[in-house]
């Protein structure tokens, strides 16, 4: 007992490796039914497992893009002048894995589920194509609920209905991840029986994450450029005014002696070179205003979209079998190598 225990802790050469080999292949030799027993019946429970667990439900996969780029050698340039020309993503919203969380949240999900489509020539709210999947449902504190685009008009059993809904979706349907950090790709991917399903539903989540850029990134190059506009036709007006004023001070006639007559006329021809000089100066305002906002839309893009038929999601029957007989050999080689190292 001692010289095994001996044996056991030294170093071991390369003549009791081949020794080990050679008996545990002795072993399976010798055990070669359980193999066949084992590999059978996990085989069978692995087979039995697919058909049944098998997913019949399809895979809707967008793949987008997100600009992220910092300021150009042009921007700079303006910058030291005091001139900005805006960002094409302000603030780094839209940028790496803020941008999948973004798909996540549940405003941006529920305005998906609240969006309009035509479905069967028939104008459906999303959220009613999906109710029936939940089992809450078939409540009869939901037996007469209803979905509508406008959440003024909601319930709170419908509010309670749409959050059900959010939770459904981001738990079994929805999939959003970004392969590689080193890029700006996110793939999106919603999965369903019905495939025309997957495909409404992802595409109204894209849309309205790419609106919701539109709405709050881009509301205070919308909001400058409202009021510059504002500010531009105000000042035109008055440049209008100007021009009448001193056409009518220069048909005048006054006598070139008379200085005191030229006040209102030089007075007028002051205000024209002011009210000019500012208006060039608003435009030149308005123009940047334009650029940047332009910068800033759209920043979402679609690289790639879904197309019939779509793929399958999930394991396929045949990767249960041989997951089971995986699973068998590795429970039968377990017991031969406990057997042999219970007899050593």
């Amino acid at each position: 007992m001692k010289f095994q225990q001996q044996l056991r802790n030294r170093d071991a050469s390369l003549g009791d490796i081949l020794s080990q080999l050679s008996t545990f292949y002795l072993r399976v030799k010798t055990n070669w039914k359980l193999f066949v027993k084992c590999i059978t019946v996990f085989g069978i429970l692995g087979l039995a497992a697919g058909l049944f667990f098998q997913s019949d439900k399809k895979q809707a996969t967008y793949i987008i893009a997100a600009e992220e780029e910092g300021p150009s050698g042009m921007e700079g340039l303006l910058a030291q002048f005091g001139l900005d020309a805006g960002g094409s993503n302000p603030g780094g919203v839209f940028e790496g894995e803020s941008l999948v969380q973004l798909f996540k949240i549940r405003s941006m999900i529920e305005r998906a589920l609240l969006s309009e489509v035509i479905y069967d020539n028939k104008r459906l709210v999303i959220a009613d194509l999906f109710w029936s999947d939940l089992r809450s449902s078939k409540n009869k504190i939901f037996e007469e609920v209803k979905f509508s685009t406008d959440r003024g008009l909601q319930n709170n059993i419908s509010d309670s209905a749409v959050y059900l809904l959010y939770k459904y979706v981001k738990k079994e349907l929805l999939s959003v991840s970004r392969p590689d950090k080193k890029q700006s790709f996110v793939t999106v991917s919603c999965t369903h029986e019905n495939p025309d399903y997957a495909m409404i539903f992802t595409k109204s989540l894209i849309d309205n994450v790419t609106d919701f850029y539109t709405e709050t990134i881009t509301k205070k190059a919308r909001y400058n450029l409202d009021i510059l506009r504002r500010e531009v036709d105000s000042v035109q007006r008055v440049l209008n005014d100007n021009l009448i004023k001193d056409a009518q001070y220069t048909d005048l006639n006054i006598n070139p002696l008379m200085q005191a007559g030229r006040i209102n006329q030089n007075r007028s021809k002051i205000d024209l070179q002011i009210t000019v000089t500012l208006y060039g100066e608003l435009i030149k305002s308005l123009k940047l205003a334009e650029v940047s906002l332009r910068k800033q839309t759209p920043l979402i893009q679609i690289i790639e979209t879904p197309h019939y038929p779509l793929e399958n999601s999930g394991l396929k029957w045949w990767h249960y079998l041989l997951s089971g007989i995986g699973l068998g050999l590795f429970i039968a080689f377990y017991f031969i190598n406990w057997s042999v190292q219970k007899e050593l």
